[in-house]
């Protein structure tokens, strides 16, 4: 039970008989607790509070750590601030450049807009590691499962704070939250009434314009609506793989146009969203809301460079808050205009739509304990027009139904006990997913907090690695029929017979060269090169051999042996092998994708230290089972062996002879060893696994001090214990797609009326490998200097200033992104 002070600050609360813990709060003092308090029928007990002054810009409210209202210091995990004064002072074109020098966040940028934001490691190129929320509502791209945060249409003005939760958030959150979760939270209407228009340009010439608006009536009815747009040229760069396709492309059509490595540098985006919030009685508030952007601009894919040309995003969403109660539906739609891969020239279609309904309740019980309990029920519904789900098109449908309930116990005045369990079904997986959390919170006094934790947190197979089914590469340069399919693992897996008659290992293959037509009934043969000797022969003669060569017989497998031969995917120039010898022993069966678990164990602490110093320090291990391996080529393909084939051919033809036609016939890729559900003659299988135990340790400590009323400083540093697996299961080397070591410093300073803020932030990042689908390589150190700064001009308008790379020191943080520079913009806001 609650009441409010007086004036005078003077309270009553009327109590039955019985021990109660009476606790006062108010904004700007820590809050002040008496337990023990003895109420007897018919007398009166008298309580008074001496509360302290806190610096509340060092103990934010934050909402994600326990899905309901905590101060930091209070929250069992993890958490990070970024303060809507920071916010308000920084001119960005993404939200991801808020983040940067945070702890244990990953930031890395692939141009003047485009980027990714990871926590604790294992980034990709199109990565949707992080679960990244907007006011509670998913905001990736539904059914690539991206986080696009230049998709985001919400305009910097409007955030008010961004927190992020480092760790596994299944629990509380569900699937696909196993690193953390990054949370935008926007201003209340009621709150932030008034207008204001910006205006700015900068470096790689950039433009940009947006306003916002917020009123209210009554105290009842609030809106709010915003809009932004910019424009920019981005760091350029090429790609040799493009280029030779298009070398490949125009040689063997002449005259003909194509859009293979057709870059547009030119970068625009335009937005608006719109936010209704109803006061439908005092204690009942709900929100409508929604927003569309349209980009163009070149992403980056596991598949390589994307151009994307007019791509949309919307969403619209419900929102009602009753009491104890939040209930919410939303939608997000995606349309991905003309986009193309820049590969291949091909058409990447995306009209998915992904829908949300989720409901949850809070409650006390027994004085002690604080119940959050909900359901959720996530549905993607894919639509690529067959571009990039092919012929999966028609049973793409993922649909997730997930319940939790998390409670907070007090054990006693210094300990807490803090406990979630979480269920989840999928579709597409077997088996229900259960995600537990325990927490043991000890507080030895007002401020400060240790903690260990246990979170079993999962991560979902995409709808790539269920139902990708996409051409991208074939062997037309070398006038042969196969071509590589990158494909998703269908529901019973990939499984490979091993019975057949004189095969190699008793493998079966498929080729293009057999009687069956591409697209025709299935023609299984054994791996075994001389069954195809006639077609060999025809394809040597075919492309200008002598006729004559077709009267010799077809040897036996004891007189010309087969050999089993991977492309590889590791070949970065035309001197490298097209093919690296295999055994057939690597021919493995494909299970079934599951689910990635994530098992962290973790100890943290945080204090407020005096009244100017909170610090933070979090050791974790997690232990990641079953992860899901990047796409890679699981069919070898059918060679003749050239020392037995060269042999063979000496009994028929003159020495030199011999030689040259076995160079021919011994490059040939007769057949594929093909899985027994295989439908397509000859084709490569690019595709996924799920692979066994990865073990990880890692330290995040972040320091923020307040100096004094002007100054305040924030410190990072983050470690992990590996930035590379090798050899896993003797199969697969794995990148963590990340630095190893990483580290920032802020200094800002703000001016007592507040008129004028500047900061300088330093940025280390350290070397690191990458394997992300097409992209392998290294990643440089490097070291940053930011700079922003306000000033405000009058009453009503600010100018800001903000340089990303100060010193313009050239570096990449990720292979296949551009060489970044300094970007510099300035802005004039001005306020009504």
């Amino acid at each position: 039970m609650g009441q409010l002070t007086d004036h005078s600050g003077r309270f009553t609360i009327d109590l039955p008989p019985g021990r109660y813990e009476v606790r006062s709060s108010y904004v700007g003092y820590q809050t002040g607790v008496v337990d023990e308090v003895q109420i007897t029928a018919g007398q009166t007990a008298r309580v008074s509070f001496d509360l302290t002054v806190e610096p509340i810009e060092m103990n934010k409210i934050v909402v994600s750590a326990s899905r309901k209202e905590e101060r930091v210091l209070d929250a069992p995990a993890s958490v990070q601030v970024v303060e809507q004064v920071e916010i308000e002072e920084r001119t960005v074109l993404t939200p991801a450049d808020h983040l940067q020098g945070r702890a244990g966040v990953d930031v890395q940028r692939a141009g003047v807009s485009q980027g990714t934001v990871v926590i604790r490691g294992f980034n990709n190129i199109f990565s949707g590691a992080t679960l990244t929320l907007v006011d509670n509502r998913i905001a990736r791209v539904p059914s690539l499962r991206y986080n696009a945060l230049n998709l985001i249409p919400t305009a910097n003005e409007d955030i008010e704070q961004i927190e992020v939760v480092s760790g596994p958030g299944s629990a509380l959150y569900g699937p696909n939250s196993a690193n953390g979760v990054m949370h935008i939270r926007t201003r209340s209407p009621f709150d932030s009434e008034g207008s204001s228009v910006s205006i700015g340009g900068g470096e790689q010439d950039v433009f940009l314009v947006s306003g916002r608006h917020a009123g209210s009536s009554n105290e009842k009815i609030g809106w709010k609506v915003s809009a932004q747009y910019y424009q920019a040229t981005d760091f350029e760069v090429t790609d040799a793989t493009e280029l030779a396709a298009l070398a490949q492309f125009e040689t063997a059509n002449p005259g003909a146009s194509t859009r293979i490595a057709r870059r547009d540098f030119d970068v625009d985006k335009v937005a608006a969203e719109g936010r209704l919030d109803m006061h439908v009685t005092d204690d009942a508030l709900v929100a409508v809301s929604g927003g569309w952007n349209r980009i163009n601009t070149i992403e980056l894919t596991g598949l390589g460079a994307a151009q994307a040309k007019d791509w949309n995003y919307g969403y619209g969403q419900v929102k009602l808050n009753w009491q104890d109660f939040f209930l919410q539906g939303y939608v997000n739609a995606s349309n991905s205009g003309d986009t193309y891969l820049l590969r291949t020239g091909a058409d990447l279609v995306d009209r998915s739509k992904f829908y949300a309904v989720q409901g949850q309740h809070q409650s006390n019980v027994g004085g002690r304990t604080h119940l959050v309990y909900g359901v959720d029920g996530l549905f993607t519904r894919p639509d690529t027009d067959g571009t990039i789900n092919g012929r999966n098109e028609d049973d793409d449908n993922i649909n997730e139904i997930g319940g939790y309930v998390h409670s907070e116990t007090k054990l006693s005045d210094q300990w807490d006990f803090v406990g979630a369990l979480r269920l989840d079904d999928h579709n597409k997986i077997e088996d229900p997913v259960l995600s537990p959390r325990a927490a043991l919170v000890y507080g030895p006094a007002t401020g400060h907090k240790l903690r260990a934790t246990y979170n079993r947190a999962y991560s979902t197979p995409s709808t790539n690695n269920l139902f990708l089914d996409l051409v991208v590469g074939d062997f037309s340069s070398s006038g042969l029929p196969q071509q590589i399919r990158a494909k998703g693992v269908p529901d019973a897996g990939f499984r490979f017979q091993r019975d057949a008659m004189g095969g190699v290992d008793g493998l079966y293959m498929l080729s293009p060269f057999t009687s069956a037509p591409k697209g025709g009934p299935t023609q299984f043969l054994p791996a075994f090169a001389p069954a195809l000797w006639e077609e060999a022969i025809g394809i040597v003669i075919a492309g200008g051999g002598d006729p004559a060569l077709a009267g010799i017989p077809t040897p036996t497998s004891a007189q010309v042996g087969t050999s089993l031969m991977k492309i590889n995917q590791e070949r970065t120039s035309a001197s490298d092998p097209l093919f690296l010898a295999a055994t057939g022993a690597e021919v493995v069966d494909i299970e079934p994708i599951q689910e990635t678990i994530n098992n962290t164990y973790e100890v943290g602490y945080k204090g407020l230290i005096g009244r100017h110093l909170v610090a933070a320090v979090d050791v974790y291990h997690s232990r990641i089972k079953n992860f899901v391996g990047p796409l890679r080529i699981e069919t070898p393909n059918v060679f003749f062996d050239p020392v037995s084939l060269n042999t063979y051919l000496n009994g028929f033809l003159a020495p030199a002879d011999a030689a040259t036609l076995t160079g021919t016939m011994a490059s040939i890729p007769l057949g594929t060893v093909s899985p027994e559900n295989e439908t397509d003659p000859g084709d490569l299988i690019l595709t996924y696994r799920n692979f066994g135990d990865v073990n990880l340790t890692g330290v995040d400590t972040a320091i923020q001090i307040l100096l004094d009323e002007n100054w305040s400083a924030l410190f990072s540093y983050s470690f992990v214990s590996e930035d590379f697996f090798e050899n896993i299961e003797g199969e697969l080397d794995l990148a963590l797609n990340a630095p190893a070591n990483k580290g920032g410093a802020t200094v800002r300073y703000q001016t007592d009326t507040g008129k004028a803020s500047a900061a300088v932030r330093y940025r280390w990042v350290d070397a690191f490998p990458v394997e992300s689908g097409v992209y392998l390589g290294d990643v440089d150190a490097y070291h940053l200097v930011d700079l922003n700064a306000a000033y405000d001009l009058t009453f009503t308008t600010t100018a800001s200033l903000v340089v990303q790379n100060l010193f313009d020191h050239k570096h990449r943080e990720f292979v296949g992104t551009p060489e970044l520079g300094r970007l510099a913009m300035i802005r004039v806001t001005q306020s009504f």
